[in-house]
């Protein structure tokens, strides 16, 4: 029985999630792809918010009583009537690309399928064989899902030194106790459906996430007019890159949830520039907001959105260089001027003890690009930017707001990671690996785009040369 409620637990949000995404989005290329995989995560971050909001009206807790109003939410928008969106326009759909999949290519499409569906199987498998191991999960994630399990109450956190003046009543306190309640809450939710704290299944939404990043990076894959190979190859590498999968195994970290959020809004920031799609610029703006309901840090990547949206409005190169140009002189200047005792997003000046830290530079690089975190990705990054800038430059200009968003991300990263006390993260590699995670679902689908204009490119290249 537990089992049939932990299904529940995970499939009702997932549903919900789905039902609300299929509303918005109209017949385009892996249309369904998209759905399930927005669809999945919009389930992840709606379902804590519906649990909060049904803990502040009084309600009963526990499992039964919020599962039966999502069963009614769930009914109410099967049934709902939809307004469809006109064939033409903005949200026309995106004729998908011309040439048919031939045999071979089937074949190859369907083998990689089939090793992500292994790869998915021994994921699930480790995180319910595998208690409960990474340390911020047990220090400020589980901490919280453990206690709101034990009362049955969303009881508060609050700072170590709150807590010892209020003396403990009524109260509690880890690291974060200012962190958003996203992660905690699933924990809870899972742990409340089973009846007992199972350090393993209450790690579910792992996996869940993780499938919904596969569909998701596909389904924008296809909508950015990627080949059906091009579209898997590129899949099969995000969904296997070693440093992700150790963040499912290995499942109570928030990085992954983050990482797919901020992935996500980007490739439907991409995708929204380039067709113009009302429905992808809302997806980009839903999951950028998201990121806001994962960690702390989120509000700073949720901000790189905004070049990149300014780029969209203008879609040219200059536009691109004035975006990053801005961003890098605006970056050490709110460093220099921003009041050093205000807290935002939970960090302030005085906290971060700036200067720069001798050794944090090698050991980013080292992380990148030597370490088997990210296969060979960055590399491969930087050999067709240099393959653009010599020989297709527009090409980036074409990718411009997914390039300055990237970049201002890239930015931010750098600067975090050699000039505040977070350097010991990248000298010691005990955090720029899993920050950096947070960038590589948008990376990796801007590899796809470069790749996929150049194939373009040499194509039309090649086809006035035989014409000529």
């Amino acid at each position: 029985m537990e089992w049939v409620r932990l299904v529940l637990a995970l499939s009702l949000p997932a549903l919900l999630g789905i039902l609300l995404v299929a509303r918005h989005i109209p017949a385009t290329p892996a249309r369904r792809w998209l759905i399930t995989g927005y669809g999945l995560f919009a389930g992840l971050l709606l379902w804590p918010l519906l649990l909060r909001l049904w803990a502040f009206c009084g309600l009963p807790t526990g499992f039964w009583p919020p599962a039966f109003f999502g069963v009614l939410l769930l009914i109410i928008l099967y049934w709902w009537p939809q307004a469809h969106s006109p064939a033409g326009g903005q949200d026309a759909a995106i004729p998908p690309p011309g040439l048919p999949m031939t045999r071979i290519v089937r074949l190859l499409c369907a083998l990689l399928l089939a090793l992500l569906c292994l790869r998915l199987l021994s994921l699930t498998l480790e995180v319910i064989w595998r208690p409960l191991f990474p340390w911020d999960a047990t220090m400020h994630w589980a901490t919280k899902a453990r206690t709101w399990f034990e009362l049955q109450a969303f009881a508060p956190f609050v700072s170590n030194e709150e807590w010892l003046r209020l003396g403990g009543e009524g109260v509690f306190t880890d690291h974060h106790a200012d962190y958003p309640l996203t992660i905690p809450l699933w924990q809870y939710w899972l742990a409340t459906a089973l009846g007992r704290w199972d350090p393993s299944l209450i790690n579910m939404p792992w996996v869940v996430c993780y499938s919904s990043l596969g569909m998701a990076f596909y389904g924008q894959a296809r909508a950015s007019q990627a080949r059906h190979m091009e579209a898997s190859v590129f899949t099969f590498f995000l969904l296997t890159l070693p440093l992700l999968n150790t963040h499912v195994a290995l499942a109570g970290y928030a990085d992954l949830f983050l990482a797919t959020a901020y992935g996500l809004s980007l490739m439907a920031l991409h995708n929204g520039s380039q067709g113009g799609q009302a429905w992808q610029w809302r997806l980009a703006v839903f999951t950028a907001l998201g990121c806001l309901l994962i960690k702390n840090e989120g509000f700073f990547w949720m901000l790189t959105i905004l070049p990149g949206l300014w780029v969209a409005r203008h879609h040219d190169a200059r536009s691109v260089l004035l975006a990053t140009a801005g961003i890098a002189a605006v970056v050490p200047l709110v460093l220099w001027l921003f009041p050093a005792d205000i807290a935002v997003a939970g960090h302030s000046l005085n906290s971060l003890d700036l200067g720069y830290r001798p050794g944090a530079l090698s050991g980013i690089l080292r992380s990148l690009l030597v370490l088997g975190n990210w296969h060979m990705a960055l590399w491969y990054l930087v050999f067709l930017v240099a393959l653009m800038v010599w020989k297709r430059p527009g090409i980036l200009a074409a990718a411009g707001p997914l390039v300055a968003s990237l970049c201002a991300a890239g930015i931010l990263f750098l600067w975090l990671f050699t000039v505040t006390e977070y350097a010991v993260g990248a000298i010691r590699q005990t955090a720029v690996g899993r920050i950096s995670l947070h960038l590589m679902p948008g990376v990796v689908f801007l590899l796809l785009v470069m790749q996929t204009q150049l194939r373009k490119t040499e194509g039309r290249t090649a086809a006035r040369e035989s014409a000529g």
